[in-house]
């Protein structure tokens, strides 16, 4: 009976308090795998031989070397039967406490013809000696494969008497996670209502020049296009500034605020685009508030796992496919404006303020709901949809030609 209590006691415990487990971290490399290993000390000590959690600052100086041989031997990397060379493991101590790991990054390179897309990891580090323990194995960046840029993928659990864990990767593919890196681009911004939003805001008075306060007359067909190209290219410079120090981890922000201060940027736009409050600057805008989209990019582009040329080609690739869709954005809009401010300066006047009281409603309700005060899930429904983003774009087109059709059919009366 005791036995059996002592028993349940034990499984309630386990329960309350789980087990710390060890990780396994894969990314390829041109040559083969590099893994970063994470062992908590209290249950390495164990496998190890020697105390490790009491004095966790010590651990390397004292048993770096012993450390390295132990993984060594108790990580390895087979296929077809052979082994891949490992490199001596580079050793970290994460942490002060009673939970701190041990960090081991080790490079293996595959030998030639050993199948170098098809490896099993064998690993019993710590659950050779403590049957309860737990290692995690993720899949965290596949360049050759086009796995780059995800979240970790879970490839399974290793335990006592189960040690070994195919590692499956998909066929190398050239240009593989640069192509998918475009995609992901073009999507993140065709699919960010807020950034397109804000692209429109500031393309619905590129064709206008103020005087005062106001927007007082149009500008010629050239100076209009030169003046977008300015405005849409320090947008540009400013999201890249942002994107590149946010992704290599130089510039860290909270991605709550970051969403609280695009909702702002668009509100201001919005403002700017009915009554214009950077009438002289606003390439100068365009460029700050890139700055702040370019930390929301940020926070989609994680160069975990990648080597620094891979990163480089994911940043440029991640940016080239915010740009194409950005220009398609240009393209869809500018005409129609062009025109419509030329033959209906009227309604183009009146549209433009719609459209910016449109827009501006939308961005305080992403301000209001971003900062917490309430939830206005209806209306963010629609500002979080392609509805809208298809809406002005057609209302603008669709006064254009109706501008522009009645405008041939006046000249066409008065020639009769």
């Amino acid at each position: 009976m005791w036995i059996g209590l002592i028993g349940m006691l034990w499984a309630v415990l386990a329960v309350a308090h789980p087990m710390p487990e060890s990780r396994v971290w894969i990314d390829t490399t041109p040559s083969g795998l590099r893994l970063t290993l994470q062992l908590p000390l209290n249950r390495l000590e164990y496998g190890f031989g020697q105390p490790l959690a009491d004095l966790p600052g010590t651990v390397l100086a004292r048993h770096s070397e012993a450390l390295s041989r132990y993984l060594l031997r108790h990580v390895a990397v087979r296929s077809y039967g052979r082994s891949w060379q490992a490199s001596p493991p580079q050793l970290t101590v994460v942490g002060t406490n009673a939970s701190a790991e041990l960090e081991a990054v080790m490079d293996l390179r595959a030998p030639d013809g050993a199948g170098r897309r098809a490896p099993a990891l064998v690993y019993d580090a710590i659950t050779h000696e403590v049957r309860t323990h737990r290692v995690q194995v993720f899949l965290r960046s596949d360049w050759a494969g086009g796995f780059a840029n995800k979240p970790p993928l879970l490839l399974g659990e290793l335990s006592h008497g189960h040690d070994r864990l195919p590692v499956p990767l998909e066929p190398a593919r050239t240009g593989a996670s640069v192509l998918r890196l475009l995609q992901e681009g073009s999507l993140h911004i065709a699919e960010g209502t807020d950034h397109l939003l804000f692209l429109l805001m500031l393309l619905v008075v590129a064709p206008l020049a103020a005087s005062g306060h106001r927007w007082s007359r149009v500008r010629p067909v050239r100076q209009a296009l030169r003046h977008t190209a300015l405005v849409v290219t320090a947008f540009t410079v400013g999201h890249t500034i942002t994107l590149v120090l946010g992704s290599l981890g130089l510039v860290s922000v909270p991605t709550r605020p970051v969403e609280v201060a695009v909702a702002a940027t668009i509100a201001v736009a919005a403002w700017h685009a009915w009554r214009p409050l950077f009438a002289r600057a606003e390439a100068w805008m365009a460029l700050g508030f890139g700055c702040i989209h370019g930390m929301a990019f940020s926070a989609s582009l994680s160069g975990a796992g990648l080597t620094p040329w891979q990163h480089a080609q994911a940043l440029l690739a991640f940016n080239l496919g915010i740009e194409a869709m950005q220009l398609a954005a240009v393209v869809v809009v500018m005409p129609a404006l062009l025109v419509l401010v030329r033959t209906q300066p009227a309604r183009s006047a009146t549209l433009r303020r719609g459209v910016s009281a449109i827009v501006g409603a939308l961005a305080l309700a992403w301000l209001i709901e971003r900062l917490g005060l309430a939830s206005l899930g209806a209306l963010s429904s629609i500002a979080d949809g392609w509805p809208v983003l298809a809406l002005i774009p057609g209302l603008l087109w669709l006064a254009a030609l109706v501008g522009g059709s009645g405008r041939r059919l006046r000249v066409t009366a008065s020639e009769d």
